[in-house]
């Protein structure tokens, strides 16, 4: 797995609160120009998960650590600097 979000100056939460949209899982997928986020809680930190690709988002949407996740959709273009 790997690509994340790790913004500068900003927390990776800000970020997709400003860059993305909000979503359920199922609503999770990839589409043109537009890619899933996942931000996952970790306990002493989060990671903001990209599902660039289909097989990344398989193993986001089925995990089944118990850890806390949320969704965002977010264009492509915003992400390329984390790609």
């Amino acid at each position: 797995m790997g690509m994340y979000i790790n913004p500068v100056g900003i927390s990776k939460e800000e970020w997709l609160h400003k860059n993305g949209i909000a979503i359920s899982k199922e609503d999770a997928e990839i589409t043109n120009g537009v890619y899933p986020v996942c931000l996952v809680d970790n306990g002493p930190f989060t990671a903001a998960a990209i599902a660039y690709n289909e097989e990344e988002l398989y193993v986001f949407k089925n995990d089944t650590t118990g850890r806390r996740m949320r969704w965002y959709l977010v264009e492509a273009v915003l992400l390329k600097p984390f790609m």
